[in-house]
């Protein structure tokens, strides 16, 4: 039995090193290896009191990785990416539509992309990008933008 031993052990590493969080189902849990390194937090956003908790910086990281580039760092609709969109991104600090909003809205949207709420298809799903964990995180810091955040720069 022992002479089996060896190629278990490297066959169920290599399944759960190609495995990772592309093939994985929306909303699924990862591992918290895949979790954003809380040591680049310099882009992310502070609300009027100053403090984030922890899970909007990580969503603040995220967003900044996935949402700025349309949705603007401040979160405006604004993003580089804006301009040659239309409909224009969503203004997340309108902070009486942010306020209408459900978590369970904002985390569908994230999940589903905008066609999923009937919304601009331009907007993509990332339930296939970023673990269930992670979509809760970007929603947290969404959520934190409406309630007036201000970025932190760089």
């Amino acid at each position: 039995m022992t002479r089996f031993r060896f190629p278990v052990l490297v066959l169920s590493f290599l399944v759960a090193a190609c495995s990772g969080r592309k093939g994985s189902a929306p909303g699924a849990a990862a591992d918290s290896s895949h979790a954003p390194d809380s040591s680049s937090q310099s882009s992310g956003a502070v609300p009027a009191h100053g403090i984030l908790s922890y899970e909007e910086r990580q969503g603040g990281v995220l967003y900044m990785k996935y949402c700025a580039v349309c949705h603007g760092k401040e979160g405006k609709g604004d993003g580089f990416n804006a301009f040659n969109l239309d409909p224009r991104p969503r203004d997340f600090s309108d902070s009486a539509y942010m306020a209408a909003l459900s978590d369970e809205q904002i985390v569908q949207t994230i999940v589903g992309g905008g066609r999923s709420i009937n919304k601009s298809p331009l907007m993509p799903s990332y339930g296939w990008t970023i673990d269930g964990r992670e979509i809760r995180y970007v929603a947290a810091y969404v959520r934190a933008l409406g309630a007036g955040a201000a970025p932190r720069l760089p």
